[in-house]
């Protein structure tokens, strides 16, 4: 195959490519929505923060090991001669601890002490042993009793966490809603075009019909410069329906990157079943007389955040309390330190264990820690707290429940005189059309003048646009409705597909 044969199989697979890009439809639109694109990761997101607090804080009350270690060596003279210096001591210590949302912390470990020395008096200490096994709790008597505070934390910022998980659904499908918007909008501009084409097509025949009627001396010059300029005047409003459907295309690309590239075309689609559901759906809605709470997941995150407020009412109320603890430790204690002669003694870590299994050297201690805030800017704090918490939440609360009733009361408002105004439309255009086709018999009897006949095909031209206009508001109004009642039970709810 030589240069110009590949040439012209690639042009020709360049040119079957280009004629056949992606057919626009409803549903492939909503397939391309539920998947992967940079509207969805932003909402998903900005949804996450809420995730990782509520991971943080169950990790603070997960179970923590801990170590140490620590060497201490010395050369300092004992001011008493039979008094011991240990000039090496080494500890151990290994444990694991446990907070809980109960305020409740809870300890268990052991450590090691090993320590060698002398003294001024000729004694030799090696290796004497302290091994010590530790079971302690410290319980939060007031400020955290019960959790109080880390319980209501934990639990405020799961629910936050299921709240910010329903705002993501409806975010989700608020964007499916605005693709939805973004197609019929697209179809509308096709229904004007489709118009337009005719009348175009139209325009073009009566100026070449006053073409012959000026030859015959039936119609002037002028007329026909009428007939030609109307020509001129539908290409030009042909154009810019053209140009708007290009700029929808743009639109529809920056949503979906990977339609990029691609020739984009409207594929087929059903108008009158479609509005007949949106009529359907607009009847129900209308005849729907309480707001449908059960279709929308608005009122789920007004129960949460009412939750949430409380709990953190109550956490913002401890802000100037007095905290007590108290500490429990219980304590078993091995020592190995054997005297093998007057002046020298020797132990083992062996002999730590065994003198615990043999010996009760039990122990226990218990304290009481008190902290009293005082002053006046604790208080005043603490009200603010309270004050701030509780108008915060309620208006986010207040804006969902307006949000979810008025979408309901104003849409059945709005979809009823929608509904009266393309009723009106309708018969507008219909008592146009027999009024343009009674002129169109005077202007070709010579009873009136051109533009008397163009006047009339502008205002049924204007009328049929209005027409669909309308019935593009309404699909809007009804997809908005869906946005916010995405449970609705409804034909035009395509939540299906």
């Amino acid at each position: 195959m030589n240069i110009r044969q590949r040439s012209l199989v690639l042009i020709f697979v360049m040119s079957i490519t280009s004629t056949y890009g992606a057919e626009i439809t409803e549903s492939s639109l909503l397939k391309l929505a539920k998947k992967s694109n940079p509207t969805l990761a932003e909402i998903e997101a900005s949804f996450l923060d809420s995730s990782v607090r509520a991971d943080e804080l169950s990790d603070k009350f997960g179970y923590e090991a801990y170590a140490g270690y620590n060497n201490e060596q010395t050369k300092e003279k004992s001011t008493i001669s039979f008094q011991p210096i240990f000039r090496s001591v080494n500890q151990y210590k290994l444990g694991v601890r446990k907070s809980t949302k109960y305020g409740v912390l809870i300890d268990l470990n052991t450590s090691i002490d090993a320590r060698s020395g002398d003294s001024e008096s000729g004694s030799d200490y090696k290796d004497l042993h302290t091994t010590i096994y530790e079971l302690g709790f410290q319980f939060d008597l007031w400020k955290d009793f019960m959790g109080r505070i880390s319980k209501n934390q934990f639990d405020n910022l799961y629910d936050l966490k299921a709240k910010d998980e329903l705002q993501k659904e409806i975010s989700a499908y608020a964007f499916e809603s605005n693709v939805r918007k973004l197609y019929w909008t697209i179809v509308a501009n096709n229904e004007k075009l489709e118009i337009m084409k005719r009348l175009n097509k139209t325009a073009k025949n009566q100026a070449a019909d006053a073409v012959k009627r000026k030859r015959s001396s039936v119609a002037d010059k002028a007329e026909v410069a009428r007939f030609k300029s109307l020509v001129h005047q539908r290409k030009g409003q042909l154009l810019s329906l053209e140009y708007e459907r290009e700029m929808l295309f743009k639109n529809l690309r920056e949503l979906f990157p990977n339609l990029n590239g691609q020739e984009l075309k409207l594929g087929k689609y059903n108008l009158n079943k479609a509005f007949f559901e949106v009529l359907s759906c607009s009847a129900k809605i209308e005849s729907t007389k309480e707001v449908p709470f059960e279709s929308t997941k608005y009122d789920d995150i007004t129960k949460i955040l009412n939750r949430v407020k409380n709990r953190q009412g109550k956490i913002d109320s401890t802000y100037d309390d007095l905290d007590l603890k108290f500490a429990l430790t219980l304590k078993k204690v091995g020592v190995s330190s054997y005297a093998k002669s007057t002046s020298y003694t020797e132990g083992s870590y062996q002999g730590s264990l065994d003198d615990i299994d043999e010996n009760d050297r039990s122990a226990m201690s218990a304290g009481i820690m008190l902290t009293v805030p005082f002053g006046e800017s604790k208080g005043s704090t603490a009200t603010i707290k309270e004050k701030l918490t509780e108008k915060r939440f309620e208006a986010s609360i207040d804006s969902m429940d307006a949000k979810v009733s008025s979408s309901h009361t104003q849409v059945q408002k709005s979809v009823k005189l929608l509904s009266q105004v393309i009723k009106e439309q309708k018969s507008n255009s219909t008592q146009l059309d027999i009024r343009l086709k009674e002129m169109n018999k005077q202007y070709r009897q010579a009873r009136i003048p051109e533009y008397v006949l163009i006047q009339d095909q502008d205002a049924l031209l204007q009328s049929d646009l209005n027409v669909i206009d309308t019935q593009l508001m309404i699909v809007n109004t009804i997809l908005d409705y869906l946005a916010v009642f995405n449970e609705y039970d409804c034909a035009f709810n395509r939540k299906s597909l």
